[in-house]
């Protein structure tokens, strides 16, 4: 019988937060982006630094607002796997 948690809940976390930072588009704040995944506002910080320090998310600043969104680093990731991805041609 399979459980419905997921293996890693700290991954799983991790990336609902990106997946909603893709989604988000033009940048959301902290605040939206913990609502909108559902994960509470100190985890959901903890883990947009995380994604800060390794490039996969950026913060714009104004006033005294953040705006997080994912950046391109995303892309990079998944490159290699693009020309998997590609349907079989007929023959």
């Amino acid at each position: 019988m399979a459980s419905d948690r997921p293996a890693s809940p700290s991954v799983d976390r991790t990336l609902t937060v990106l997946e909603t930072l893709v989604t988000a588009g033009e940048g959301v704040t902290l605040t939206a982006l913990a609502r909108a995944s559902g994960i509470p506002l100190a985890t959901c910080a903890s883990i947009v630094y995380t994604l800060e320090s390794r490039g996969y998310a950026r913060r714009r600043v104004v006033g005294r607002s953040h705006f997080w969104r994912a950046t391109t680093r995303v892309c990079e990731l998944a490159a290699p796997l693009a020309g998997e991805a590609r349907p079989a041609r007929s023959r």
